[in-house]
């Protein structure tokens, strides 16, 4: 009974220690949001050059060629999980949005490798271009993911730093899910530059 009556005051203080800032600062974990923001922004925009790809290819492509399909679905398991910051409170959702990422820079990647063996469509500076784009994005991509990995381990770290282990019983605080493997670029072969085509489209 009295250790009982010793233990009541401690974890009042515990509580009142976390709720006075030792806790994670609401501003480590606006940090996590924002970088993850960052990157539902930059693949969002990566939504749109697979687009201008699926319409590209479509003039040279089958319509039931499996890797337009394959954009297709990878599009739709990206758009039904309403990705938004607060996915990096959820880890089976995080992983979810990982996955389904990858999977479309995999779809992207297949019709990459197709449209290069169209030779009409590979020598078209259109498509050149666009390649250009998936490669810059799929850079932009992999910085982004960096700054998010490097924000959540901070703010991860910042969990378990003394006197925060003994309060952690007292907060639902959890750690904050990273990206554990890598997202490729879809271009693999880096786009040619035709001269010949680049000299014409300087005359006057």
């Amino acid at each position: 009974m009295m250790k009982a009556i010793l233990i009541i005051p401690v974890l009042f203080a515990l509580h009142a220690l976390a709720g006075c800032g030792i806790a994670p600062s609401l501003h480590a974990d606006d940090q996590v949001r924002a970088a993850f923001s960052d990157v539902i922004a930059i693949y969002d925009e990566r939504l749109g050059l697979a687009d201008e790809a699926t319409a590209l290819a479509r003039h040279y492509l089958p319509a039931e060629a499996s890797t337009l399909k394959d954009i297709v679905d990878a599009r739709s398991a990206i758009e039904a999980l309403h990705a938004t910051p607060a996915v990096v409170d959820e880890p089976a959702l995080f992983e979810r949005f990982d996955v389904a990422q990858r999977q479309m820079t995999e779809a992207i990647s297949q019709l990459m490798v197709v449209c290069e063996s169209v030779r009409r469509l590979d020598t078209s500076p259109r498509f050149r271009t666009l390649q250009m784009r998936l490669a810059a994005s799929a850079a932009r991509i992999a910085a982004a993911r960096e700054r998010y990995d490097d924000a959540a381990l901070q703010y991860n770290a910042s969990l378990h730093r003394f006197p925060l282990d003994l309060a952690e019983a007292l907060h639902a605080d959890q750690d904050k899910p990273t990206f554990s493997t890598p997202d490729s670029s879809p271009v693999h072969r880096r786009p040619r530059t035709d001269f010949g085509t680049l000299r014409g489209s300087l005359r006057v």
